[in-house]
């Protein structure tokens, strides 16, 4: 089978699908953006080159980028008119699309491409609070997405009766499969870096669901208990002003201000003793599915689809959303108990690889992409005017 797999700002979860499904017997083209691919490989001349040096991408699985515009600059249609076309003439099968919050364009791409069956990966049915584009935008775009899919994946249990809900899908169209290993982080493992005790990181988008403000209040607790704390803090978003304004011991903390590319990403998790996913609304979290590869317990919230993820006192501790005092605690409990925060992350380790491997997420997603030829073969699929009627809808 001829698999594109399109991921235009997950570029990492794109890739190891890809990697999956190619190890699988797929015959799979990568397609995907070009400043975030270049963003991740640290290389903006020749980042196609770069991801197959790096040994990112198998050898066999051909690669495309597209020199993606801004999500209001009207002239993006004609980018994926432009993209649509390559992937035709490229003789795809079915198409993979994993969409993000508000990824406008790439829910205008599965409608361009009707002619092939279309798969995709909604990351965020439910909209977090605080995100931006505005909650009804990103509603309103995931069932344009859907509008052009012949099956929706989804990654969290919870997913399936929001699609419903939220979208009036069919459930015999919606497939559960959980979120695989990151393992392209491990491509840029290096053995001089070790870990360092007492390292807490967080990473990611720093948007105000993300919770950085309460790892931030809890701190001056940590530090009263685990004076050696440090805290990494890296990533892009519009909440970290807010959140470094509250901070009380300056010198606790480590800073980056910007996109994390995948070497850097790297190094962060082999320095840090813990990850810290405070999130106040979650659909899941790759952030968490990287640490577990870097056999890292974790401290999270109950929220959203984590606490199928975290299995609490085993792979990490669940704390609840807004409680700087628990948070601090937890955080205290394994910092002063190496044993235990080992074997909480050996446990995740294990059960990354061994329970959720990328063999047995790839059988699934085969699966489901034979469920969405049959329903496109059957001529089932939707039409444009599907998505008007339904915009006023909840």
């Amino acid at each position: 089978m001829r698999v594109g797999i399109v991921s235009f700002t997950d570029v990492d979860s794109g890739i190891d699908l890809a990697n999956a499904l190619a190890e699988a017997g797929a015959d799979v083209t990568y397609y995907s953006s070009r400043k975030h691919a270049s963003l991740t490989v640290g290389d903006f001349d020749q980042p196609e080159k770069k991801i197959h040096q790096e040994g990112l991408l198998r050898a066999d699985i051909k690669v495309h980028l597209t020199q993606l515009r801004r999500m209001r600059d009207l002239r993006s249609y004609f980018v994926m008119q432009k993209l649509a076309k390559r992937i035709q003439e490229d003789g795809m099968e079915l198409v993979h699309i994993l969409i993000g919050a508000g990824e406008l364009w790439t829910a205008v791409l599965a409608n361009l491409i009707r002619q092939i069956p279309v798969v995709s990966t909604i990351i965020i049915p439910e909209p977090n609070i605080g995100e931006y584009p505005p909650p009804r935008i990103v509603v309103w775009i995931n069932r344009l997405m859907v509008n052009g899919s012949d099956m929706v994946i989804v990654n969290g249990k919870n997913h399936i009766e929001a699609m419903q809900r939220i979208y009036n899908y069919p459930k015999e169209r919606v497939s559960y499969i959980p979120l695989g290993p990151r393992n392209v982080f491990l491509k840029w493992i290096r053995k001089d870096i070790k870990e360092k005790t007492g390292t807490l990181l967080f990473v990611g988008r720093i948007n105000k669901h993300k919770g950085l403000e309460y790892l931030v209040k809890a701190q001056p607790i940590i530090s009263k208990c685990f004076p050696e704390v440090h805290i990494i803090v890296a990533g892009l978003g519009d909440d970290l002003e807010r959140c470094r304004a509250m901070i009380q011991d300056p010198g606790v903390f480590e800073i980056h201000d910007g996109y994390v590319p995948g070497e850097l990403m790297a190094e962060f998790f082999q320095r840090s003793s813990l990850v810290m996913i405070p999130y106040v609304t979650a659909a899941t979290s790759a952030i968490l599915m990287t640490a577990y590869v870097f056999g890292k317990a974790v401290v999270s919230t109950r929220v959203g689809s984590l606490p199928e993820y975290v299995q609490d006192g085993i792979t990490g501790i669940l704390v609840d959303a807004k409680n700087e005092e628990q948070l601090a605690q937890a955080v205290i409990h394994l910092l002063t108990n190496d044993r235990k925060r080992a074997e909480m992350g050996q446990n995740a380790k294990s059960w990354i690889n061994n329970e959720l491997g990328w063999k047995k997420i790839s059988e699934q997603t085969l699966h489901a992409y034979q469920s969405a030829i049959n329903y496109h073969q059957n001529g089932k699929h939707h039409h444009m005017s599907t998505i008007v009627e339904s915009t006023g809808k909840k």
